[in-house]
This record gives structure tokens, C-alpha cells and sequence, in this order.
């Protein structure tokens, strides 16, 4: 069984990952912003399609955004995994957004109201987010635009995960400089490890930094199923 740690009572988002919500007292605090630091294969994409679909279990309806990926991949890479997004898609409980990087802030926002208001959205995710933050042509503005951004979904009461690229190593595809903004003005930080091996000890999760709640620090190891994301012991 995975390690359990106890916090004061908050209203909780529980991801129900396997094993992950043992983590921090019982899962994310509510309406609250997260990024998830990791690297190509990682597993960004699956824990949010993940918390995404899990959610629907407790009739949390979600959008996910891209700026990358091509959704229709991205519904049968989802598919294989035995969570059926296009359907819910078409029914409103999961929507799935195509962005272009280019997009202009308030644009964007304007995107965002709508969807989140017309079908009651409780839970988004952004992938990635790092590739809208270098598309930006005055970087001095990035802070600014990415406090707004978290600022409104705040507001609109969604709990929201955020995807960042790093390379192998760790190192951000991003500026130490917008790295820090986006780490700032989140309320959690999740790093997700892959060290490329194989095995049980290839792959771990560590909450880096999260807000209102306890949580356990150190990294934790965790694999990728044909059902998703475990937590391991």
C-alpha cells in the first residue's frame, strides 16, 4: 500500500490516480493551478487524460487544451487505455480544444470563458504550456499574461494542470526566467521522472511544491499500465 499522509481538512480534487492521491492527504486542493514538469514520455499527457477521465466518474466535466497535439492521436492514444473521450466529447462532458500557439492572450480568454460556462467545466488541463509561453514576442509581458490566465480560471472555480517540457536532464525548454513565473504563480509543482531502463525503479513522481495541503516530498515510483498511471508503495 502506498504511503498515506494526513493534512487539515480542505476541499479536495482527488485526481483518483492509484496511489497518488496518498500523496497529499487525499488529492489536489480544489481550484487551485498545478504544473507538471517532465520530460518526452514522461507521462504529462497520461496523468491528465487520466485525472481528466477520472473525473468524469464523479460527474466532473473537463477540457483539455492543446497547443501541440494532434487531437484526433491523442483520443485514440486515450482509447487504448479504455477511456473513450470522443464520445464524451460529443456529449459535453469532456471537451477537447486545438489552439494556436500565435493565439492572442485575450483571445485565448475569451475561448476559455465560453467553454468552461457552457458545459460546466470542473476540471481543465493545458498541454503544453511551455510552447504557448515561447510563442510569446515580449517575453518582459510573460508574467503579467500568465497571472491573468491563472487569475481568471481561478475565478471560474476549476481546478487546473499544466503541462511543462523539459529535456532529459531535467533542464526546462523554457527561460530560467518564465520557468520561475510559471512555478511562481502555480500552487503546486509535480515532476515526473523517467529514467529510460525499464522496470519498476524506471519511473517516479515527486510533488515538488504543494499549496494548503501536507504532502510527501520525495520522489515515489510509479508505472504506466495499459489503464494508466500507478502509484507504487
Amino acid at each position: 500500500m502506498v504511503r498515506k499522509i494526513s493534512s487539515p481538512p480542505v476541499d479536495r480534487c482527488p485526481t483518483l490516480i492509484p496511489g497518488f492521491d496518498n500523496l497529499c492527504a487525499g488529492g489536489l486542493v480544489r481550484n487551485n493551478t498545478y504544473v507538471i514538469n517532465g520530460g518526452p514520455g514522461a507521462g504529462k499527457t497520461v496523468f491528465m487524460l487520466q485525472f481528466l477521465w477520472n473525473g468524469l466518474s464523479i460527474e466532473e466535466n473537463g477540457l483539455y487544451i492543446s497547443f501541440e497535439s494532434d487531437l484526433f492521436d491523442l483520443m485514440q492514444d486515450a482509447y487504448t487505455m479504455g477511456w473513450d473521450f470522443s464520445k464524451s466529447d460529443q456529449e459535453g462532458k469532456c471537451k477537447f480544444l486545438r489552439v494556436d500557439p500565435n493565439t492572442n492572450p485575450k483571445e485565448l480568454a475569451k475561448q476559455l470563458m465560453e467553454v468552461i460556462s457552457k458545459f460546466e467545466i470542473k476540471r481543465v488541463c493545458i498541454d503544453p504550456l511551455s510552447v504557448y509561453v515561447m510563442s510569446m514576442p515580449d517575453q518582459s509581458k510573460a508574467r503579467k499574461i500568465i497571472y491573468e490566465l491563472t487569475s481568471l480560471l481561478k475565478r471560474m472555480k476549476v481546478t487546473v494542470l499544466v503541462s511543462m517540457e523539459t529535456f532529459g536532464d531535467g533542464i526546462s525548454s523554457l527561460s530560467s526566467e518564465q520557468n520561475n513565473i510559471i512555478d511562481f504563480l502555480s500552487d503546486g509543482v509535480l515532476e515526473l521522472h523517467s529514467a529510460g531502463i525499464g522496470g519498476e525503479a524506471d519511473r517516479a513522481v515527486r510533488i515538488v511544491k504543494m499549496r494548503r495541503t501536507n504532502h510527501i516530498r520525495e520522489p515515489t515510483p510509479m508505472k504506466i499500465t495499459s489503464q494508466g498511471i500507478q502509484v507504487l508503495e
